[in-house]
């Protein structure tokens, strides 16, 4: 089972460290009820600044993006759709570096019967600094996935997302991602 969830930074996440008692304190999901009252408060300390959240892509409980994935989510979400446009309008693989903190997401297709699948994957590079051995180390993961649900996620997880954004009065940075959006739907739906 496929499930991605999107999540909004409560306040700066430039110290956030993965941790399931920190979570509740630096994120809320943007299906929760408390959402737009954090992107407006938000909104009114940071006019022109983006929204800071994370994209958390979990296949059958394991995680293969996490809340430490955060960056602006109108350049995840805007990434993750061309990403699956581009694969699906040449039928093998979709790529996307569209974040400030170097996350980089890629799905290639994989031939399968009865339906195709395909693989998943995500690097987070530069992820923590080692000071044994002073350099910086990254974290990368995979999965093979169902094609159609991934896709199928993707739309619903995006609508949720813009759905939440539409309401926020910061949407001039959405219109790219709007018809990126649209385009995808159209395409999942038609299949």
């Amino acid at each position: 089972m496929i499930e991605i969830n999107t999540y909004i930074g409560r306040k700066e996440l430039g110290t956030y460290e993965e941790n399931k008692e920190a979570a509740d304190a630096f994120f809320v999901p943007v299906t929760s009820e408390e959402a737009l009252a954090v992107i407006r408060s938000i909104s009114s300390r940071n006019i022109d600044r983006g929204l800071n959240g994370a994209i958390v892509i979990q296949v059958d409980q394991n995680k293969l993006t996490t809340l430490s994935d955060w960056d602006d989510l109108d350049l995840l979400w805007t990434g993750l759709v061309i990403m699956v446009l581009d694969y699906l309008q040449n039928g093998r693989v979709g790529t996307t570096y569209s974040s400030i903190n170097g996350l980089e997401w890629s799905i290639k297709k994989v031939k399968a019967k009865p339906k195709d699948l395909l693989l998943f994957h995500s690097k987070r590079p530069n992820a923590f600094y080692d000071g044994e051995i002073e350099s910086s180390v990254s974290i990368e993961t995979k999965a093979t996935l169902s094609e159609m649900e991934f896709f199928h996620q993707v739309v619903s997880s995006a609508g949720n997302f813009l759905y939440l954004r539409e309401k926020d009065s910061r949407t001039q940075h959405l219109a790219a991602f709007r018809e990126k959006y649209n385009e995808l739907k159209n395409l999942v739906y038609i299949q």
